[in-house]
């Protein structure tokens, strides 16, 4: 509600007194004790008017405007122009907001799991760490076996194919790596957009 004074508009609070009353009874007050001080006063309902922010424009001074027929203040903001430093500290803010959905969404992809081979492959951080080492080890030794816990349950392995599981898994995760790479990509450029969030992770 806007206070209305002798078709003075202002932003004030409704007096203690005046809370309670239905938007009828505020909307003319005349009808009020003289003594009370609000007597050519009234409180009508405010409705915005705004519409959208224009591109490289900030919200400016409020601007007031009475609809005597219908009784309401119309409400909008001045749209003006973002100083160029004031462009550049939204554009890192947002650019910043970018990255850690990016990396989040990478991170999301990375340990969520690969099929490999036909195994299902867990490819959370400790898991990955186990393959790399189970590879390191087949390496040393071409007669390394190793009963290795999938998804689906355990798969046995020979050094070939730990070695095997573990390229493509590696292969996987820089892939990862690669998609959030290139979407950051996309964040300096300024063409990101949310479905390229969802797009282009590998499987």
């Amino acid at each position: 509600m806007i206070k209305v004074e002798n078709n003075v508009v202002s932003r004030e609070l409704i007096p203690s007194f005046l809370i309670g009353l239905s938007a009828e009874s505020l909307a003319d007050l005349s009808w009020t004790d003289p003594a009370l001080g609000v007597s050519d006063c009234a409180w009508w309902p405010e409705e915005n008017t705004e519409g959208e922010l224009g591109i490289n424009k900030k919200w400016g001074a409020e601007v007031l405007t009475l609809d005597a027929e219908r009784r309401v203040v119309l409400v909008a903001r001045k749209q003006v122009a973002m100083t160029v430093a004031e462009k550049a500290e939204r554009d890192a803010l947002i650019a910043a907001d970018w990255r850690v959905r990016i990396a989040a969404r990478r991170f999301q992809a990375e340990t969520g799991g690969v099929t490999v081979q036909g195994i299902p492959v867990n490819t959370e951080r400790d898991s990955q760490a186990l393959l790399t080492g189970a590879a390191f080890a087949a390496s040393l030794d071409p007669a390394y076996q190793i009963k290795w816990k999938a998804a689906s349950g355990f798969v046995e392995l020979s050094a070939a194919q730990v070695i095997g599981l573990a390229s493509e898994v590696l292969a996987f995760v820089q892939g990862c790596f690669n998609r959030e790479a290139e979407l950051l990509g996309f964040v300096a450029d300024d063409s990101i957009t949310t479905d390229m969030l969802e797009e282009g992770w590998p499987a």
